[in-house]
């Protein structure tokens, strides 16, 4: 029996090892994946795909909600994607100045698709909160998070 599980660590070894870039084989590490906040500092394309992404994430939280119980869920669910919306409008800021308007009107296509979504999660939701009041407040606290800090 351990003579067959260490024929099939052996196998998933060689295998694995097939996978492998060149340069890993040589036992150089791959670059390391550009963070966050270097990803909205890139650009504006740049900035405007991580603005689809957090709209694409808050989307889904949203539309998770369906009654009070799911939206105090969603509720804690809100503020890691606060933060980053917080983040990348403060570089957005920045860079509003200096988009031209031809870019302007691309990024605005992008955004589109993820920001029609967004909205119908949100008007999906709404009769939750405005059934609950509290509710209400606690999700108006953790969108105003989403507020970039000077």
């Amino acid at each position: 029996m351990n003579y067959q599980l260490l024929l099939l660590a052996a196998a998933v070894t060689a295998i694995s090892s097939c996978n492998k870039s060149e340069e890993q084989a040589k036992g150089t590490p791959p670059a390391p994946a550009p963070t966050f906040e270097e990803k909205i500092a890139a650009g504006p394309e740049s900035a405007a795909k991580e603005v689809v992404i957090l709209q694409d994430q808050l989307a889904e939280v949203m539309e998770s909600i369906t009654d009070a119980a799911s939206a105090e869920k969603a509720i804690v669910k809100l503020g890691p994607i606060a933060e980053k919306f917080a983040k990348v409008g403060k570089v957005a800021m920045a860079m509003d100045k200096n988009i031209s308007p031809e870019t302007d009107a691309k990024l605005k296509e992008m955004l589109k698709p993820s920001q029609a979504r967004l909205t119908a999660a949100n008007e999906k939701a709404m009769p939750v909160f405005t059934q609950n009041p509290e509710l209400a407040k606690k999700l108006q606290e953790a969108m105003m998070k989403m507020q970039p800090k000077p």
